[in-house]
């Protein structure tokens, strides 16, 4: 999910329990998700691309995760983009679904792709998106694309991203690299105020199921619009509060959840879907401190 970024300036103070992890500096967002697309779903162009690439190193966002490999061709440009812009990472996704065909030509689009690439810009492939909780495929059928792409990719990480819950132990079995996506608005009981320490509930409560693995949160966020899940309320302030209380976490890896509102995904769950931006379908920022 999507685009524009801003100076982000809040320093951080994260909650270490569990095992224990890599410390890195805060202060920004450790990494934004992108899809490479306009609000309307119309694709960027390379120009654009690096546009967007820019803007996220202009204000400390050094980490991008994508979603698929072919579409866009997204993952092609953003490589590129990195020859222009130092200190960049990719998490790349490999879009995977019910339809075995399209499955095939991905995995050999974002295998070709990824073999290609100067690796230092690579941090992962991740095989599907929630695949297992929107049941599209088993989890064994999902372990078995992993197995084909890390089979194809020696020396890179691959995982696959699930929710704590759909994450079956095929799925841990197989990957390499485990993403798991966290949005506390869909805990219903959790206010804004309260986003950040669920994240970090949730995130250690998986990981000590990840049988020693490395995991990072490949989703989290905050909507800006949308109906109310319980205590949980979406709006422009709350979405500040999430971001604010964010910035400060430097013990888990997460990407944000997303560059700009997506006006061309339906409503989904609450109407919330299009509003996860920071910013909006227009790329006004709905953080005030950001350009």
């Amino acid at each position: 999910m999507q685009f524009l970024y801003l100076a982000l300036i809040f320093v951080i103070a994260g909650i270490a329990q569990a095992m224990p992890v890599e410390k890195r500096a805060g202060g920004h967002l450790f990494g934004i998700t992108y899809t490479g697309k306009h609000p309307d779903g119309s694709c960027h162009t390379a120009p654009q691309v690096l546009t967007e690439v820019q803007r996220f190193k202009k204000n400390g966002i050094t980490n991008i995760r994508t979603y698929a490999a072919a579409e866009c061709n997204l993952l092609t440009n953003i490589l590129a983009a990195f020859q222009k812009v130092d200190g960049m990472k990719v998490l790349a996704g490999v879009w995977i679904n019910g339809d075995n065909a399209a499955n095939q030509k991905e995995k050999s689009a974002a295998v070709k792709i990824v073999k290609g690439a100067d690796k230092k810009f690579i941090n992962g492939v991740m095989v599907g998106n929630e695949v297992v909780q929107s049941n599209l495929l088993s989890a064994a059928a999902l372990a078995g694309h992993i197995n084909d792409v890390k089979g194809q990719l020696p020396g890179v990480q691959v995982g696959t991203v699930e929710t704590p819950d759909s994450f079956k132990p095929e799925l841990i079995a197989a990957a390499q690299k485990l993403g798991v996506n966290i949005h506390p608005f869909f805990a219903n009981t959790v206010t804004a105020a309260n986003g950040v320490k669920n994240l970090h509930d949730s995130f250690n409560a998986f990981k000590a199921k990840a049988n020693g693995k490395p995991v990072i949160v490949t989703e989290t966020g905050w909507p800006s619009a949308g109906q109310a899940n319980g205590a949980a309320v979406p709006s422009v302030a709350n979405l500040q509060t999430f971001v604010k209380d964010i910035l400060p976490v430097t013990d888990i890896n997460y990407y944000y959840f997303e560059s700009q509102d997506a006006n061309w995904k339906s409503g989904g769950a609450f109407n919330v879907e299009p509003h996860w931006g920071l910013t909006d379908a227009s790329g006004k920022s709905k953080i005030p401190q950001y350009q």
